[in-house]
């Protein structure tokens, strides 16, 4: 059988500020296109969310407080309360308004909560980087994964990252720093 090639153009995503580096980006994009019902944890200012939107089929539902996390606030110190989410709409305005992109304002467990009549067949967790943090949103996103989807996350390197992954989901794989779980 012969393996599908999925093409991608991640120039777009690219144009965002962010933390994750064009391999990282081209693996959401191509996970992107194999899903359809996605949700994004942790957004910053979008440019994984571009990558995901630019290549999904169905919808990428954001979710995001958009006031930083505790390591980003010496960014944000000198912003208006609603700068990160501003800039976040700005950069993803055409699929915001074609309803490709739903951003949920609020916390990520809060958000799960809300959301838990859906099912979904890909998450990717990237909010905040601390073992409880981590582990709440993989506890509150895990049940609402749909048999055969993905629950992945960024910072496989990050100490409390992978604790929390190894301690919730066990043996995980992935690419460059991403880390995947096929539910």
């Amino acid at each position: 059988m012969e393996d599908i090639i999925t093409i991608v153009n991640i120039e777009r995503a690219l144009e965002i500020s962010g933390w994750m580096n064009e391999a990282e980006l081209r693996w959401l994009a191509e996970q992107a296109a194999l899903h359809t019902d996605i949700v994004e944890v942790g957004c910053w200012m979008g440019r994984s969310t571009r990558a995901l939107a630019d290549h999904a089929a169905g919808t990428v539902w954001a979710v995001d407080t958009w006031m930083g996390s505790e390591e980003h606030q010496s960014a944000l110190v000198d912003k208006h309360p609603d700068w990160l989410y501003q800039q976040f709409c700005t950069n993803l305005q055409d699929h915001i308004a074609s309803l490709k992109v739903v951003p949920i304002r609020m916390a990520s467990i809060k958000a799960a909560s809300l959301l838990g009549k859906n099912t979904f067949d890909m998450v990717f967790i990237d909010a905040s980087h601390d073992f409880e943090a981590v582990s709440a949103d993989i506890q509150a996103w895990k049940p609402l994964i749909r048999p055969g989807g993905i629950i992945c996350g960024h910072d496989r390197g990050y100490p409390p990252v992978a604790q929390a992954v190894a301690t919730l989901l066990g043996e995980v794989g992935g690419a460059t720093d991403i880390w995947v779980k096929q539910l």
